[in-house]
């Protein structure tokens, strides 16, 4: 009788120790990832800014571009310019969509949290360049084809408020949600959750162990 009461000890005493292993690994885990968060979180917020700026930046170029086809006495070459630029400043805010994309895909401790929000600038990002490359293309075609004025004009006017859409939905765009406070909450929250499963692994296994 005491032989079968003695028997789970030792496998008490394993899984105590597995508990409490597993408890302190968790929490030296969550020590890293505390330390890693902020720089990290800072670059992402940063980074939206640089995004938000420049589609509010291309926003209003294609807006003066779109204005000055409303008088025929505006020059060509003035709004050809417009164009390129707007379509240089799109590119640079799909470089830094993508920078961000790279940097929610990371990997936490087996699994990507920020997944969805990588995928919605992946999508953002492509979204800045087919309308980065249409810009390119309606600067050529203004200086190939002046006399269609209207037309280019028309597209001028589709492509802003694709743009400006665009900037309404970015985080850092003014009015907008910004990405840095739920940023914090889901990286912090997510984090401090698996530092509780880690304090009560580790209460478990001590409790195991001195039982």
């Amino acid at each position: 009788m005491s032989g079968s009461r003695a028997a789970p000890r030792p496998r008490l005493r394993l899984l105590g120790l597995a508990l409490f292993a597993n408890g302190l690994l968790g929490l030296a885990l969550v020590g890293v990832a505390l330390g890693a968060l902020g720089p990290l979180i800072t670059r992402a917020s940063v980074a939206a800014d640089s995004a938000g700026d420049s589609l509010g930046a291309a926003a209003q170029a294609l807006d003066q571009l779109s204005t000055s086809f409303e008088g025929f006495s505006k020059s060509l070459n003035d709004a050809r310019a417009s164009s390129a630029h707007a379509s240089q400043l799109l590119n640079d805010a799909s470089e830094t969509t993508a920078q961000l994309a790279d940097a929610m895909s990371i990997s936490f401790l087996g699994s990507q949290p920020f997944l969805p929000i990588s995928r919605s600038f992946r999508r953002n990002t492509d979204e800045l360049r087919g309308v980065s490359a249409d810009l390119s293309t309606l600067s050529e075609a203004i200086g190939h084809n002046s006399s269609d004025v209207a037309a280019v004009r028309d597209s001028v006017r589709v492509l802003r408020d694709r743009v400006q859409r665009l900037a309404n939905d970015a985080a850092a765009a003014p009015g907008g949600r910004r990405v840095g406070p739920e940023l914090s909450v889901l990286a912090y929250g997510l984090t401090l959750w698996l530092g509780v499963l880690a304090l009560l692994s580790l209460f478990g296994g001590l409790l195991l162990l001195r039982s």
